[in-house]
């Protein structure tokens, strides 16, 4: 699959660059007031708009201009039975290590912290997702980790992988994509990245990623709700 990758490292950093170009430039006509997003949509519904639109243009260009096969992309199904398995056993490993790290986080803050608790439900409240609508839970569940996937591990891991070799590939877009949610301390995203990419290194196809990738989403989705439901937060 590496081998048959068909563009390099500035053209993948260029692509990524136009999409977040747009992307921002977006958030600058809502914020401005020149685009407003439907009633009753998510607040990010014009950024996944942007995001889907740039993602047909980039498998147009992988598929009729590149003529590559998207599994160059890790876009493959020949390998869902062992992607299921293995993203099922990843995604049980996932939630023991991120519960193993809250309690750790949780117990350190207790102990150096005279206001620990609060310190630790703060991070609480701007890890999780708090909206209950059925579009915000569609888009962060299943929009996000899709697009997300092609454009962080299927279009940039293999040339920054070809560049720099295995592991600072894997660390340094896992910053990067730490730093792409824009939060101010970017711990689960910066964990989640490690995760997702080794799965993709381990399987060599998105479908894999993807799965993690909704399954964490999910649960702080479904955990979100809980805590503001039940007002733990």
């Amino acid at each position: 699959m590496y081998a048959a990758y068909p563009i390099g490292f500035v053209q993948a950093i260029l692509w990524l660059a136009a999409s977040t170009g747009a992307q921002l430039g977006m958030a600058r006509l809502l914020k401005d007031g020149y685009v407003h997003v439907p009633e009753g949509m998510p607040d990010f519904t014009w950024q996944v708009a942007v995001m889907l639109g740039f993602t047909f243009l980039l498998l147009g260009y992988w598929k009729f201009v590149r003529k590559a096969q998207l599994r160059t992309l890790g876009l493959r199904l020949d390998r869902l039975g062992g992607d299921l398995k293995f993203a099922l056993i990843a995604a049980i490993a996932m939630g023991l290590v991120y519960l193993l790290l809250a309690g750790g986080y949780w117990v350190v803050l207790r102990l150096f912290f005279d206001d620990g608790q609060e310190m630790f439900r703060s991070h609480l409240r701007g890890a999780i997702f708090k909206d209950s609508s059925a579009l915000y839970f569609v888009g962060v569940v299943i929009f996000f980790p899709i697009l997300e996937e092609i454009w962080f591990r299927g279009l940039m891991y293999t040339p920054m992988r070809r560049e720099w070799g295995r592991w600072p590939a894997i660390l340094i877009l896992s910053v990067l994509f730490a730093a792409a949610h824009n939060v101010a301390l970017p711990i689960n995203q910066f964990i989640g990245g490690l995760i997702f990419v080794w799965a993709y290194e381990k399987r060599q196809s998105l479908v894999a990623p993807i799965l993690l990738h909704m399954a964490g989403n999910g649960a702080l989705a479904v955990v979100g709700w809980a805590l503001v439901e039940w007002q733990l937060v």
